[in-house]
């Protein structure tokens, strides 16, 4: 006689498939395999797609609203730059080799084509930022101006990356450049608070305080810098000779 009771035999027993049963009949290396290939296209995802939004903020040292280019490839943060080398390296081979960032000459474009595009993919690139800021104290020598102002290149970057003090130093650097003392001495401190240990921040705080007639102050940041071992002796020159030495 035949047990008419309901059988509990899983469903993929009688042909149809149970997908949790599918699942944990997975091994574990499938399971693992299948994570790490779905790793991987999020970070393609990612590295095409960039990181956020860069806008452009802040104002010209003549007070204009600042103003450039729309984004295209990116937005990367450069302090992430290790773990998205793909992205950089794609950016840097094209319109940041060493002829460019030298102001040599450009890459794909004009010199000023291929730094700007440079730094609206990577919007705190450190070097690329530098290289802006050479261009412009070199303006006479580059008969292209740059695509947007310096100010706006480095404000853009301190906005995207408000955690990173090298851009707040470079915009502090190119302001004592100008002269425009007080300005540099406020941007000055505002990094100190992000990377108070930063040699570079140190030795050229002190140049602008020596130019200040700060010099106890100058004194305290050419220690700081010394000690980190800055290896330009300018400051301390600087400090002999006015007798804070």
């Amino acid at each position: 006689m035949k047990n008419n009771k309901l059988s509990s035999t899983p469903n993929h027993f009688f042909g149809q498939a149970n997908p949790l049963s599918v699942l944990f009949a997975l091994s574990t290396t499938t399971l693992t395999l299948l994570l790490f290939l779905l790793l991987i296209q999020t970070q393609a995802f990612a590295q095409e797609s960039g990181e956020g939004t860069a806008p452009w903020v802040g104002k010209t040292l003549n007070g204009t609203p600042c103003t450039g280019l729309g984004q295209g490839f990116g937005p990367f943060d450069y302090k992430s730059r290790h773990f998205n080398k793909s992205a950089l390296g794609k950016v840097e081979s094209h319109h940041f080799t060493r002829q460019v960032e030298s102001l040599i000459r450009g890459q794909e474009g004009y010199l000023n084509q291929d730094l700007d595009y440079t730094v609206r993919a990577w919007p705190n690139h450190h070097r690329a930022l530098q290289s802006i800021i050479r261009y412009k104290l070199l303006k006479k020598k580059n008969k292209n101006k740059l695509l947007s102002p310096v100010e706006c290149y480095l404000q853009r970057a301190m906005g995207y990356s408000p955690n990173d003090a090298i851009p707040i130093i470079l915009y502090a650097i190119y302001l004592q450049k100008l002269g425009q003392k007080q300005k540099a001495y406020e941007k000055y401190i505002r990094a100190e608070k992000l990377s108070p240990n930063n040699p570079e921040l140190h030795y050229n705080f002190g140049l602008l305080l020596v130019s200040m007639k700060r010099y106890d102050e100058a004194k305290t940041h050419a220690v700081k810098a010394y000690k980190r071992g800055y290896p330009l002796p300018g400051l301390q020159r600087k400090l002999k000779k006015s007798g804070h030495w």
